[in-house]
C-alpha cells in the first residue's frame, strides 16, 4: 500500500490512550498511520488534559508538532515547555517526563512503529 490518505475527521477520532498500559483519563490518541499501513513509522494525534503526567523511557524516536496548548518536557536534567507552533524531538532511549499544565493537542510521528516498540518493552518487563 504505497500511498494512503487519512481524512482529518477520521484521523482526529481520539480514544483513551492505552500505549503505556490501561487507559489514562487524561490521555487520548489516534494512530492514523500505523501497521499495516506503514511498516516503519507511526503518526497521529495526541490530546493530553491538564494535570496529565507520565515518566518513561522512550522506545522510539518521536517528533511532536504542537497545534494547541503546551506541555513541559523534563529530560535528562533539562526542562522545556513546548507551545503552539513548536516542534519537540525525543530521542529513542531518553528518560522523559511529560507534564501538562494545560490541555494540549499534538501531531506526532515516531520511528520505528510505536506499537511494536511498546509490545517489545512489555515483553521485556514481563521477564
Amino acid at each position: 500500500m504505497p500511498c494512503v490518505i487519512v481524512r482529518g475527521k477520521e484521523a482526529k477520532q481520539l480514544k483513551k490512550s492505552t500505549l503505556f498500559g490501561p487507559g489514562d483519563e487524561k490521555a487520548y490518541n489516534f494512530q492514523a498511520i500505523a501497521s499495516p499501513v506503514s511498516r516503519n513509522m507511526t503518526a497521529g494525534y495526541l490530546r493530553l488534559r491538564e494535570g496529565y503526567t507520565k515518566e518513561f523511557v522512550s522506545p522510539v524516536d518521536e517528533v511532536d508538532l504542537f497545534l494547541e496548548g503546551s506541555l513541559t518536557y523534563s529530560c535528562e536534567g533539562k526542562s522545556f515547555t513546548a507551545r503552539k507552533g513548536d516542534i519537540a524531538f525525543i530521542e529513542k532511549g531518553s528518560k522523559v517526563k511529560f507534564t501538562a499544565d494545560e490541555d494540549c493537542f499534538v501531531f506526532f510521528v515516531t520511528y520505528p512503529l510505536m506499537q511494536e516498540a511498546i509490545e517489545a518493552l512489555r515483553k521485556q518487563n514481563e521477564k
